[in-house]
């Protein structure tokens, strides 16, 4: 959509953002079957510009779970409309509380293809930084006024 593009013509990643947010809330659901709130988004890294006219893939999937909280990895593709070729554009990883759950446990996950098997393979490696950054962002909202 035009009004989803900045004054030079590509997607504003605020945007990008929200389309990643709906779609790993809606994986999260999926997974868990209960309600989800998401916490944090880590490395929402932007390699390639959305124009005007290109096709956007969002590809979601459980990348990590922990004992109430699951992570999930969004990977963007852009398709340029004319020629078909595509992109890696963007990726995230989004952590989602969880809450509600049948069995009150959250499911386990395999992945299914080498992408997925290696990035399921950086879950603790990820779950141990974002506690880190959880630690450094509690110093931090102690002297936000």
């Amino acid at each position: 959509m035009p009004t989803d593009l900045n004054t030079g013509g590509t997607m504003y990643g605020a945007r990008i953002f929200e389309i990643a947010d709906h779609s790993s809330g809606t994986c999260a659901i999926r997974h868990t079957r209960g309600r989800v709130a998401t916490i944090s988004c880590d490395n929402l890294t932007f390699l390639k510009p959305i124009n005007l006219g290109d096709f956007l893939t969002a590809t979601t999937f459980i990348s990590g779970v922990g004992n109430s909280s699951v992570e999930v990895f969004t990977k963007f593709t852009k398709e340029k409309s004319m020629t078909g070729e595509t992109e890696l554009a963007a990726f995230c990883f989004l952590t989602f509380k969880c809450k509600g759950t049948d069995s009150g446990k959250i499911p386990a996950i395999i992945g299914e293809t080498l992408e997925e098997k290696n990035i399921i393979e950086g879950y603790e490696n990820r779950r141990e930084i974002n506690k880190i950054r959880q630690r450094n962002n509690a110093q931090i909202k102690e002297f936000l006024k």
